[in-house]
């Protein structure tokens, strides 16, 4: 499988030779000095992304957000993102390994509603909350340009006030009833994420959450509307398209990647959930 989008590792935007576990840059300057980079890629690391003035559009996972000024954008390592900004756009980019932020506070990242999840918008608007934010990044900035004592510890400070600040708001904007059943929720998302391939059964699901399918399908819905199948048909299209639009496999062998053993209900299935045949939705992603 060749893949035609590249893959970033920290270093690449670090410059350092060793390991880096953090990264910090202004998204201006990143916009003019790395060529390609608003070009769909994918990373190895946890990105945020703060937009304090300018316009423009980002996409997602084939999901596309109108950009404006004091949005927080989040993307967990494999997602891929392309975006179109303006000449006047500003901001920060905030690089993360997952080993540094677990090192402190083990297994809290899982529990952020926006990563790990393809169901919450990767998106946070903070509008009342634009000056917080803005000293939070200015000040991580300064420190992660310093070579100061402790340097490392100052930062992840600041990335944990980063991340619970947004988690605050981020459960404040959610509709009343959505945090119910939340934990859970959660909790079944990461299995998916997990087997999502090898594992088409929603019973074995709820019988490694400890619960009933239709107990199961009545949480997914009180959060998110959707049925558990509808859940795991989502992230099997994701997959998808992922390897329709960035790979140079055959139809039949992105079906077969993705265990339909019989070609033809692979196309029928994508067709089902998206509107197109594979064939005509990688021709128009690949005419855009």
């Amino acid at each position: 499988m060749k893949p035609i989008y590249p893959r970033y590792h920290l270093n690449a935007f670090s410059g350092e030779e060793n390991e880096s576990l953090f990264y910090m840059t202004r998204l201006q300057r990143l916009v003019k000095e790395f060529k390609g980079i608003n070009k769909a890629h994918t990373h190895s690391f946890y990105l945020i992304m703060w937009i304090d003035r300018g316009y423009g559009t980002h996409t997602i996972d084939f999901n596309s957000y109108e950009v404006k000024g004091r949005q927080l954008y989040f993307l967990t390592p494999g997602q891929v993102h392309s975006w179109e900004f303006s000449p006047d756009i500003e901001g920060y980019n905030l690089y993360f390994e997952y080993n540094f932020f677990q090192s402190r506070f083990p297994g809290r990242l899982l529990q952020y509603p926006f990563f790990h999840s393809h169901q919450h918008k990767p998106i946070l608007d903070t509008e009342l909350d634009r000056g917080h934010f803005s000293a939070l990044f200015d000040d991580a900035y300064e420190e992660n340009k310093g070579k100061k004592i402790n340097r490392g510890e100052v930062f992840l400070s600041y990335l944990h006030l980063i991340l619970e600040s947004a988690n605050r708001l981020y459960h404040q904007n959610l509709p009343i009833g959505d945090t119910l059943f939340y934990d859970r929720m959660m909790r079944y998302e990461r299995l998916v994420e997990q087997h999502f391939i090898e594992i088409r059964d929603i019973k074995t699901y709820a019988a490694m959450l400890n619960v009933t399918p239709n107990h199961l399908n009545h949480i997914c819905k009180v959060v998110l509307g959707k049925t558990a199948s509808q859940l795991h048909y989502d992230r099997l299209i994701i997959e998808a398209k992922r390897l329709l639009l960035h790979t140079e496999l055959t139809i039949k062998e992105v079906g077969f990647k993705l265990k339909f053993e019989d070609p033809s209900y692979f196309v029928r299935f994508f067709k089902k959930h998206t509107g197109l045949t594979p064939q005509a939705f990688r021709s128009k992603m690949t005419l855009v």
